[in-house]
């Protein structure tokens, strides 16, 4: 024992801060020390079970576990804070260690952590370098992305400015939570991590909540690890190649994740070149101004509400189609006919009710999880169940080529689209199980599973096998024997089951166990759910032999059972394919659901060329907030920006009260924008436009305090980011920019970028804002801007009326004692907001001697000279 507890204590002074470790006691668990504490504080919220003991003269903290507890912290600390994990158990006298995983790699633990979209998201772990472009302004950007789960890496490399916007645009679409800065040691292949250079990448990094750790190498290992780094990659990917940057990240990632530590991924890795062209730009900004993917709510009577987009959107039946949704969502197209494309096989499967609800309410929901079964079948973790799953996903396929085949023939015009999408890799994957099907119908003993629920070889296969094969079924046929004797005896129906756990033995429903308690016979177990299971002598006997040939027959088919799932291990590429094409699928047919489940109007929207320069949504309404059972009736507006004669204006500043449906107005265009170019019919009366290249936002007051980037830089930041990247074919939506500062500053810098839109920009952008002093810019460009505003009026007992409408014209007054008054406000702090406002209206705000001189000096300037003072006294104050 002292050997153990000495061990015991050299475990936990050595191991990581960031790692958990769990001593396995046989009949229960413990923690200790610091690990003891944090479980109870973080996980427990509660210190009663911490206790106090000495182990090798040391005093230290203990938590004991049941097992119970044990999976409960295994999961939180993984999923929720993200700590690394280690479990240790005695063996001959020490401590062996017996598990370990993190987010990264969860072999050991897949059972624990389950599976679901959002955690393929949170495993995915990138690596990036950054090295010289051709002159200063410039610099090359190298990415490798790696998810574990999905045995999937991901490789970039771009040219990108002093912002890191393509970077940023590149971390959205591939939502790693960590990131990895590789250099080498001698600081020759990377632009050294310092300076304003690094600045603005921690920033990147911060703002799309990416966690960052630094990763240093040998210059000569990227060589050393090329053999390995071909044999991890499928072969049918070889032929991609990597740039040096790009083997350095690689090799960063394998020695952070220890991809090769157990060879298991050995050619199953699969490959694929991250394109930026054909998709828009949708940074992290825009996918938390949005709200995409999640959406902030405190009150409990809100917490049944749809809350994101993709909850809306995601009608999905099987995990694979969540994967792809989500991805869909962060990367909507840049391209006319293959966005065309989809929308021709949403429109088919809204247009036929039959097709679409015989793969959405049947053969979807029967699709598993393929690439969670293709990763145990590369973690040799795989058994008969497995590749009999895969056997059943293969059936499917006839049904449902059959079921696309009907709706391929009855589309008409939209026909050649289902074609390409849906029917023809359907087919060509279904030719290629041909052999798999034949492999697991002459091995596999399918009637033996339908009748018992138990998985094993034919037993034709071998003579000892059909030897023991016949026993067995000889001792069937005495239990079912047994079984009539009973039922003579009882009154209840009783059914004779075979389980792993119990073996043969019955059971009838819980209100007989009376009368088997009073015929003698030994009840196993009883619940609400089974009922009463119980035997006699005479099963008992039976059921000792049968579990004695039934281990005997599971010792002689193992070497067949290895051989089957060999051979099924080389289909897992031809699977991982198969996925794909089910995970389209099953994506447009959610997104067909969506408009045939709504109770409210969903069009196909008309995407023109860029040249055309028109935006024109009619009756535009908000998709998350109307399928809300909470919220009001919604009022629908029309947005209408330019105009195919190029006479349109193509920037409106929206002006009203608060809580007058600004910011909705500002989501429901770029929603309806995003849900078009992704493939999906849009909450409209009707929609046309022309392809747009990004959406730029700057919604929302949030700061990053926690990460260092104050609500002021966080708005400098993303305001820089939209005039570095938007194009005359984006779309821009600024909310309130210019309240992280002082008055004036803020109404000048609002003015300033408001003007460079306009003026040099020229895309597509709605400009909410409470400077009503914005609006004067439509006397400097009356073609290209329009002032609207949201209409309100004050009724008779003086309380404000919101309609929601938006109209033309400015506000005529701002509304901020009417919106305290209707949120209830004290009566003495309104009055003396209103006498502080008339105050300041009759031009008499009281300054002290400063404020009067800064007063008189932003007087003393004329427009463009105020512009240009404030920006340089904000510069100045950033390099301060």
């Amino acid at each position: 024992m002292d050997k153990l507890d000495k061990g015991l204590v050299k475990i936990i002074r050595n191991k990581a801060k960031g790692t958990v470790v769990i001593f396995d006691r046989n009949e229960f668990y413990a923690c200790y020390d610091d690990d003891a504490v944090f479980i109870a504080n973080n996980i427990f919220c509660s210190e009663v079970g911490l206790r106090r003991c000495q182990l090798d003269e040391v005093e230290l903290t203990y938590h004991v576990l049941n097992s119970a507890q044990y999976l409960r912290v295994i999961h939180d600390v993984i999923l929720v804070h993200h700590y690394r994990v280690e479990v240790y158990a005695a063996d001959d006298g020490q401590w062996e260690l017996k598990a370990k995983g993190s987010l990264g790699c969860l072999n050991d633990f897949e059972e624990i952590i389950g599976d679901s979209a959002e955690l393929y998201e949170l495993t995915t772990v990138a690596a990036l370098t950054v090295t010289e472009g051709h002159d200063s302004t410039e610099c090359v950007v190298s990415v490798v992305s790696c998810n574990v789960r999905e045995m999937q890496l991901t490789i970039a490399e771009f040219l990108d400015n002093e912002h890191f916007v393509n970077l940023e645009k590149c971390l959205a679409a591939l939502v790693p939570r960590e990131c990895l800065l590789v250099s080498s040691k001698r600081g020759i292949s990377s632009v050294s991590l310092s300076g304003e250079s690094n600045n603005q990448l921690n920033t990147t990094l911060k703002k799309a909540g990416i966690k960052k750790e630094l990763f240093q190498f040998n210059d000569q290992l990227p060589t050393l690890l090329s053999d390995q780094i071909v044999r991890m990659i499928d072969p049918k990917c070889k032929d991609i190649h990597f740039s040096r940057a790009q083997k350095s990240c690689l090799v960063g990632l394998i020695q952070y994740l220890h991809l090769n530590d157990d060879g298991m991924g050995s050619g199953k890795f699969q490959l694929r070149n991250y394109k930026s062209a054909g998709y828009m730009y949708l940074n992290s900004a825009a996918v938390k101004a949005l709200e995409l993917f999640s959406a902030y709510q405190e009150d409990e009577d809100l917490l049944n509400d749809v809350g994101s987009l993709y909850e809306l959107l995601n009608k999905c039946r099987t995990p694979q189609g969540q994967r792809l949704l989500r991805e869909w969502i962060r990367r909507p197209l840049h391209d006319i006919r293959k966005i065309n494309e989809r929308l021709d096989v949403v429109e088919a499967f809204v247009n036929d009710s039959s097709c679409r609800a015989m793969l959405h309410n049947d053969i979807l929901r029967r699709i598993p999880d393929i690439t969670s079964i293709t990763r145990k079948l590369v973690q040799k973790k795989a058994g008969l169940q497995e590749c009999y799953r895969l056997y059943q996903i293969v059936c499917l396929l006839k049904r449902f080529h059959q079921v696309l085949a009907e709706l391929h023939a009855s589309c008409g015009s939209l026909a050649p689209s289902v074609n390409d999408l849906c029917l023809e890799p359907l087919a060509l994957a279904q030719l290629q199980f041909e052999k798999f099907t034949a492999l697991i119908e002459s091995t596999v003993d399918i009637a033996y599973f339908k009748e018992n629920g138990l998985y094993r070889i034919l037993p034709n296969i071998d003579e000892y096998l059909e030897a023991t094969a016949e026993t067995m079924y000889e001792i069937e046929t005495k239990c079912n024997t047994l079984l009539k004797k009973v039922c003579s005896r009882i009154t209840e129906t009783v059914k004779l089951e075979n389980t792993e756990h119990h073996g043969f033995h019955f059971r009838v429903t819980l209100k007989a166990e009376k009368s088997i308690r009073q015929s003698g016979m030994h009840i196993l177990e009883t619940s609400k759910g089974s009922g009463v299971r119980f035997t006699c002598d005479d099963l008992d006997a039976l059921n000792g032999e049968y579990m004695k040939l039934s281990s005997q027959y599971e010792s002689i088919q193992s070497s067949f059972v290895d051989m089957v799932v060999e051979t099924c291990s080389g289909y897992i590429s031809t699977f991982c394919e198969l996925s794909k094409v089910i995970a389209i699928i099953d994506t447009l047919v959610a997104l067909s659901m969506l408009v045939s489940g709504s109770s409210f109007c969903y069009v196909r929207p008309q995407i023109l060329d860029e040249g055309k320069q028109v935006l024109e949504l009619r009756k535009c309404r908000h998709p998350v907030m109307e399928a809300n059972p909470n919220s009001p009736q919604f009022i629908s507006n029309d947005v209408v920006l330019g105009s195919e004669q190029g006479d349109g204006a193509m920037f409106l500043i929206l002006t009203g009260a608060n809580m007058g449906g600004k910011s909705t107005y500002l989501r429901c265009c770029a929603l309806s924008v995003l849900l078009a170019q992704m493939g999906s019919f849009v909450p409209c009366e009707s929609a046309r436009f022309s392809l747009i290249d990004g959406i730029h936002t700057r919604i929302g007051s949030c700061d990053y305090q926690c990460k260092g980037v104050s609500t002021f830089m966080a708005e400098m930041n993303d305001c820089a980011s939209i005039l570095e990247s938007a194009t005359c074919h984006s779309l821009v939506i600024v909310d309130e920019l210019g309240r992280g500062t002082s008055t004036y500053d803020g109404f000048g810098l609002a003015w300033a970028i408001a003007e460079d839109i306009v003026s040099r920009v020229k895309c597509f952008c709605i400009y909410a804002t409470h400077y009503h002093e914005l609006t004067g810019l439509s006397r400097v460009y009356p073609k290209q801007l329009k002032n609207v505003c949201t209409a309100s009026q004050i009724d008779g007992d003086g309380q404000l009326i919101l309609l929601y409408k938006i109209i033309s014209g400015v506000a005529d007054r701002s509304f901020g004692l009417n919106i305290g008054k209707m949120i209830g406000l004290p009566d003495n702090v309104l009055q003396t907001a209103s006498d502080m406002l008339e105050r300041l209206e009759a031009g008499n705000p009281k300054l002290n001697s400063d404020e009067e001189e800064l007063y008189r000096m932003i007087h003393s300037f004329g427009d463009d000279e105020l512009r240009q003072q404030i920006l340089d006294n904000l510069i100045s104050e950033e390099g301060d």
